[in-house]
């Protein structure tokens, strides 16, 4: 055998432990007794023993999913196939006789289900261990049934085949030899769990004619002793019925609220698995973003061929807004919500984007701000690629968004001075800005006061005022005027002026055209995700075009197309 054909340290390491976590599943109920004797403890009553055994319960699983995650799925079929296997064995390695030795308990049903369902793929039989027999077996751990040595046969075979019935379905959805189960499979498994339980009531009344059984516990002191509120309800309300010379005795308003409870319980635990996937698809979705991350990175490092990582990318965008051959499209969506969208906005430019509601302003601006991830094309912010340099760009935009959420339980001042701490601006140019723009928007009044306070308007100064206080080359504002008083308007329109007369961009979306026409120098219109033309006010003015009908002209055309 070559040597590269040979595996490596870590990969006869990882199946070596691998190996020595399969042992003791294949180990004799009786081996420990053989071999230490008695432990000198029970596992009852949150003893010390007992909670070892609840922490190995919960503990085991993410180890063997770990070992096992990115194994072959026929590796991890065998692995879980092996594990059933050895817990039917270790079931039937205990002889029981009479006719309480039938696995008639949830949990000893279970394991015979999970080796049928991983030998012959029986899905309605998995995901009914899966809702049912967890639950069954999570209760059985946390409520132990066995007064024995914790070494001694029979405490051992009742860990054994509870730990397995609960770990095994839960791996076999974690490991993805299941699909994730859907709340609608919940009806089925209710079903087949109520001819169970219903069975066993007969059953139980039947069996204990000749010995005793306790099936499920619907029979027995085990739920009336730890709950004893349920005593009268057992013994007040008995079910006899007499069958040639036998009689059937069922409890049947004690076992109909074990029943009630058991559902409850299922639909709790349905909450909890759907909390867990949920935190499962995030936690996925990071490792996922961190690996494109540190691709990104690598990639990015080998574009700059030696040059720092904090110049820009493209050197010749600077002092620019560029978008190249941006497309948008969200989710499964078949029509992109932008399409092969170019454009080029200069320093010292009021730039105004002019669309009806859902034409893609804000779907084009939240990817220009990195709010949104861009499906192909490319934008730069003075020359810093937007997804390639998310940091650096964001550095250099004061974004406006169209909903001014701020934290209303902070004043405007502490809420300025926590977004200067994003940005890093030093405190002596925060406090001069601060004061400038807070003079400026007659705020010296109420800068102190909570924003929740605050009316529309002040709000909305105060997110203007948080996105210029790191003065940003380039400001982006999503309809900033929307329901503005005309004070407070014509203030903001006074300060975008005066940003770009500063030799900066400012780049606002907005579907009033008359204040467009009378702040902007250029202007872009786009109708159903496609840019339509862009133009300067003044040459429009010069020829005599109004703005709103070359605007109506542009939908116009676009809807005859």
């Amino acid at each position: 055998m070559k040597k590269d054909e040979l595996p490596d340290r870590r990969e006869v390491g990882m199946m070596f432990l691998i190996l020595v976590l399969l042992l003791p599943t294949m180990m004799p109920d009786a081996a420990l007794m053989i071999f230490f004797g008695e432990f000198g403890s029970m596992t009852d009553d949150f003893s010390d023993v007992h909670r070892f055994c609840i922490y190995f319960s919960f503990l085991i699983m993410p180890v063997i999913y770990f070992l096992m995650r990115k194994k072959s799925l026929e590796n991890r079929k065998l692995m879980l196939l092996v594990m059933a296997m050895s817990s039917v064995f270790q079931f039937l390695y205990v002889k029981r006789t009479g006719l309480a030795g039938f696995p008639f308990h949830l949990c000893n049903t279970a394991l015979f289900m999970m080796l049928l369902s991983f030998t012959f793929n029986l899905k309605s039989t998995f995901y009914f261990s899966y809702f049912v027999n967890v639950l069954g077996a999570l209760c059985a751990i946390i409520l132990p049934s066995v007064g024995d040595d914790v070494f001694h046969i029979v405490s051992v075979g009742y860990w054994y085949n509870h730990i397995y019935a609960f770990i095994l379905p839960i791996l076999a959805v974690a490991l993805k030899v299941y699909p994730r189960p859907q709340f609608k499979m919940m009806r089925g498994a209710i079903m087949i769990f109520s001819i169970y339980l219903f069975s066993m009531m007969i059953i139980n009344g039947w069996f204990n004619n000749y010995e005793s059984v306790d099936y499920f516990f619907l029979y027995s002191d085990f739920f009336t002793e730890k709950f004893a509120f349920t005593i009268p309800i057992k013994l007040n309300y008995v079910l006899a019925i007499p069958i040639k010379g036998l009689v059937i005795k069922i409890f049947w308003l004690y076992d109909l609220l074990i029943y009630a409870v058991f559902i409850v319980l299922m639909f709790i635990t349905w909450a909890v698995y759907d909390y867990l996937f949920k935190v499962a698809d995030g936690h996925g979705a990071l490792m996922m973003k961190l690996k494109k991350d540190r691709m990104d990175i690598l990639n990015l490092k080998k574009e700059m061929n030696g040059r720092p990582l904090t110049e820009p990318l493209h050197p010749e965008g600077a002092n620019m807004i560029k978008i190249e051959h941006f497309t948008k499209i969200y989710g499964n969506a078949k029509k992109p919500a932008v399409e092969d969208f170019n454009l080029e906005v200069h320093d010292g430019e009021v730039f105004g984007f002019i669309g009806h509601n859902g034409a893609g302003k804000s779907t084009t601006i939240k990817s220009l701000v990195g709010i949104q991830s861009i499906t192909s094309g490319r934008m730069e912010i003075d020359g810093y690629d937007v997804s390639k340099q998310p940091i650096e760009a964001k550095l250099r935009i004061g974004y406006v968004s169209d909903n001014h959420a701020v934290y209303e339980r902070l004043t405007g001042r502490e809420y300025i001075n926590y977004i200067a701490d994003l940005y890093l601006v030093p405190q002596q140019e925060r406090d001069e800005r601060i004061e400038k723009y807070v003079e400026m928007f007659n705020l010296t009044q109420s800068i102190d006061n909570e924003i929740k306070s605050y009316s529309h308007g002040m709000k909305q100064k105060i997110v203007v005022i948080a996105s210029l206080i790191h003065a940003p080359k380039v400001w982006i504002l999503d309809e900033p005027l929307t329901g503005l008083d005309p004070i407070s308007s014509f203030q903001i329109k006074e300060c975008m002026r005066d940003h770009a007369n500063n030799g900066n961009i400012v780049f606002f979306s907005s579907h009033v055209i008359e204040v467009v026409e009378k702040i902007c120098d250029r202007i872009a219109i786009i109708n159903h995700g496609r840019l339509q033309g862009v133009y300067y006010v003044k040459e429009l003015l010069a020829q005599g075009i109004s703005l709103e009908k070359l605007y109506m002209q542009h939908v116009a055309a676009e809807q005859r197309g």
